[in-house]
């Protein structure tokens, strides 16, 4: 199982982030975390408004979208509110089964 950072949104902060995406060509829609038992996840980043390096961030209810966005050069040529207020958010690194429910059989 592989990891990932991710940026870890509340509804509301998802909705902003949909708000201040001004780019139709590039765009964000953080996914819901849909495990039913995430557990927690551990802030990675230092600058996260509300949070402190190492804090616990709660997954259940929340969105995720990849902190890559943010290192992406289009992202920060056309979307740099989007990359400066995902640098606001908590960010976890997670593995893709501890936050999304596993598919549905066949």
């Amino acid at each position: 199982m592989s990891t990932q950072v991710w940026a870890v949104f509340t509804a509301a902060q998802r909705a902003h982030a949909l708000t201040i995406d001004d780019d139709e060509h590039f765009g964000i829609d953080p996914m819901p975390v849909s495990n039913a038992n995430p557990g927690i996840g551990i802030n990675i980043n230092p600058d996260a408004a509300d949070f402190d390096p190492a804090e616990a961030v709660t997954l259940a209810g929340m969105f995720v979208a990849p902190k890559r966005m943010v290192d992406d050069p289009d992202c920060l040529t056309y979307c740099p509110a989007l990359a400066a207020y995902m640098l606001t958010l908590p960010w976890a690194m997670l593995e893709h089964e501890t936050i999304f429910a596993p598919p549905e059989p066949l």
